[in-house]
């Protein structure tokens, strides 16, 4: 039996503060590109691994153009993480797989990563 082997990625722009980051404290943003890898061997009836529209539009309508440090799951007051890269990743990552998991072909969350530069970017996997 064969697999398949989905990537896709997409732009988002957000704001945030790294406490402890030296110049990143200061509220900066960044165009973010998420990068997300799913495999499986079932598709679904639309002949899809997963919809990647449907995640796309998930991430981009909860955190586009909104400061990451006022949701709770970076809000440190709150008992979040500092919204360093790969913490950013990590969530992007749970939010993903939960979508993977509702579907009835189950589709394996492989990996996701999150490019904040040109030049730095960090991968979450499980």
């Amino acid at each position: 039996m064969g697999k398949y082997t989905l990537t896709k990625h997409f732009w988002i722009s957000c704001a945030h503060q790294v406490m402890g980051a030296g110049k990143c404290e200061r509220v900066h943003g960044h165009n973010y590109k998420v990068t997300f890898c799913v495999q499986g061997t079932e598709l679904d009836d639309k002949q899809m691994l997963i919809d990647f529209r449907e995640v796309k539009h998930a991430i981009e309508k909860k955190y586009d153009h909104h400061l990451l440090n006022d949701f709770p799951e970076f809000n440190l007051e709150l008992g979040g993480a500092n919204p360093s890269t790969e913490k950013v990743a990590e969530v992007f990552y749970t939010q993903i797989k939960e979508l993977c998991v509702a579907k009835t072909n189950r589709p394996s969350l492989l990996w996701v990563e999150v490019q904040e530069t040109n030049e730095a970017f960090a991968r979450y996997e499980e």
